[in-house]
């Protein structure tokens, strides 16, 4: 990303003690009204200072589509401001929890303020996230006012990004979705800082654009398909009367905390489609189930809603909270969003009531080093470690979603096949010299086109024992014409593979270092029964 490259979203004439006309908004990749040089020799010293806003656009509690008649205007919090005299910046703030800012200055002289679609900050906790338009060359977002000149020695310049809406569709620049969505990320930093005194994030990009289409294609153009995470970029939708995202904060928050699995704690989630209902490869259960939950946790809200349709007026919401889940159990993201917010809120008839903090320990910590893939089941044995003297009531959450109480890191009792005897044991062991028989299901979903083999029963997960380092080889035996293909994974780390097209016999050789790996292993084309051998070499 070209960091030098500015996206203008909102001119604004100048502000003086709140009052005074707006501009127009640009969608230049440079600023308008180029700045005056100084007002010469006998400039005063001046103070300008003011108030940072945008427009906040609720949802409809009713259909979860956005109410625009009830838009407010609250603080743009913890954004860089700059002070510019012609295209040199002779100031900088950072605005407050209030949105407030402030700058030396000098009467006479012409400036214009920019205010910069960024969240930063060094030290201790640190930080760096910034808004960008995937459509325009990656050009961040900027809201600049125009040249002004001062003439008091306190001048008072309040600025606002609009929504850009109209009466019934939107007439003019959105300024206000970018801070809208940097918002919601300070949310989230303001959260976390309670509970990690030494918080420290890797550099995020977020993508959004109006251009931005719930179509696949090419990213550049805005064809995103949905709002997803990857590799410290969040993208996400902004085509208006058909799907927007910037003021769902639930879903901002949901791809941010893929995010925070990515970065701070762990996730093997494998990714794919998935809903309500569905009876998922638990990694993308427990992966999807969080992020759901996550929005709840930070928004002390939780209703997840999400607007799209014409006018932005349709949407739907999930209660997180909720204990009454279609298809409940250790393959369902119901299930996990369920249990996570319980252990956090404690409200209603939960048993629970830990708050963030255990939750943030163990997603930070053993969840993160787990030799088992990320799940529910190593989550809440890592949890009910650390935490033994609430295990009676985190039981109770575990039993209110027909997961087996007495399971370790590998689900080893559980016993709900969901009527399919061989998606149980949920991790076949082989030690060296050890050959088993394993079958892969399609009842629930995730051979068709397009789909990434992420339904329960798709793949089978083998715990391979490796006591002594060495080469050693995964061998998968097909019994027909299939295309098997296995990835070995070391806490998270993908250390060998084969996926090639091939029906014969895949040896997966590779020098392994002491301790568990587990194997996926799966029939690429549709279910299949094969055998699985782990063979030292």
């Amino acid at each position: 990303m070209n960091i030098n490259k500015l996206l203008t979203i909102a001119a604004l004439a100048g502000l003086v003690y709140g009052c005074g006309g707006g501009g127009s908004g640009g969608g230049d990749s440079t600023p308008p009204g180029g700045g005056g040089g100084g007002g010469g020799s006998s400039g005063e010293a001046a103070t300008i200072s003011g108030k940072l806003t945008f427009d906040s656009v609720p949802h409809n509690s009713s259909t979860s589509g956005l109410n625009y008649n009830g838009t407010v205007q609250v603080p743009i919090r913890g954004v860089t401001v700059q002070l510019l005299e012609g295209t040199t910046v002779v100031d900088t703030d950072v605005s407050d929890a209030s949105g407030d800012y402030s700058f030396d200055a000098e009467t006479g002289s012409s400036y214009r303020i920019r205010v910069r679609a960024e969240l930063k900050q060094s030290g201790t906790q640190s930080w760096d996230i910034e808004v960008v338009d995937n459509t325009s060359s990656n050009a961040q977002y900027v809201l600049d006012t125009n040249t002004f000149t001062v003439s008091s020695t306190t001048e008072t310049r309040d600025i606002n990004a609009a929504s850009g809406w109209g009466t019934s569709s939107y007439t003019s620049t959105r300024a206000a979705a970018p801070f809208n969505i940097l918002d919601r990320v300070y949310v989230i930093i303001q959260k976390l800082q309670t509970v990690d005194s030494n918080l420290t994030l890797d550099p995020l990009v977020i993508n959004w654009s109006p251009n931005n289409i719930p179509q696949s294609g090419n990213l550049a153009d805005g064809r995103i398909g949905t709002s997803f995470y990857t590799q410290d970029q969040i993208y996400l939708l902004g085509a208006a009367n058909t799907d927007t995202d910037e003021y769902d904060g639930h879903v901002i928050i949901h791809e941010w905390g893929h995010y925070f699995e990515d970065n701070n704690a762990r996730s093997d989630s494998i990714g794919g489609s998935h809903g309500g209902g569905d009876r998922l490869d638990m990694r993308v259960a427990f992966g999807e189930g969080f992020g759901n939950a996550w929005s709840g946790i930070i928004t002390d809200d939780p209703f997840y809603r999400d607007s799209f349709g014409a006018n932005q007026a349709q949407g739907f919401s999930i209660n997180v909270e909720s204990n009454n889940v279609q298809n409940p159990g250790w393959f369902s993201e119901g299930s996990v969003q369920s249990i996570l917010y319980d252990i956090y809120d404690g409200s209603n008839d939960d048993s629970a009531a830990l708050g963030l903090q255990p939750i943030y320990d163990v997603l930070t910590g053993q969840q993160r080093n787990t030799d088992a893939f990320t799940s529910i089941f190593s989550f809440m044995t890592y949890l009910k470690d650390e935490n033994a003297s609430d295990a009676v009531a985190l039981n109770s959450l575990l039993t209110g979603q027909n997961i087996n109480v007495n399971v370790d890191i590998w689900g080893s009792n559980e016993t709900d096949n969901e009527g399919q005897p061989s998606v149980i044991p949920v991790y076949n062991e082989l030690n060296p010299g050890d050959t088993q028989n394993v079958c892969t299901i399609s009842t629930f979903g995730g051979f068709g086109s397009g789909d990434n083999r992420n339904k329960l029963g798709n793949r089978k997960f083998v715990r391979l024992n490796i006591n002594t380092s060495g080469s050693y080889t995964l061998r998968l035996s097909p019994s027909g014409s299939q295309d098997l293909d296995g990835y070995i994974y070391r806490r998270g780390v993908l250390v060998a593979l084969d996926d090639a097209v091939t029906s014969s016999t895949v040896n997966i050789t590779n020098n392994f270092s002491a301790g568990t790996h587990v194997a996926d292993v799966l029939s690429y084309n549709d279910a299949a029964c094969f055998d699985v051998s782990l063979i030292q070499n």
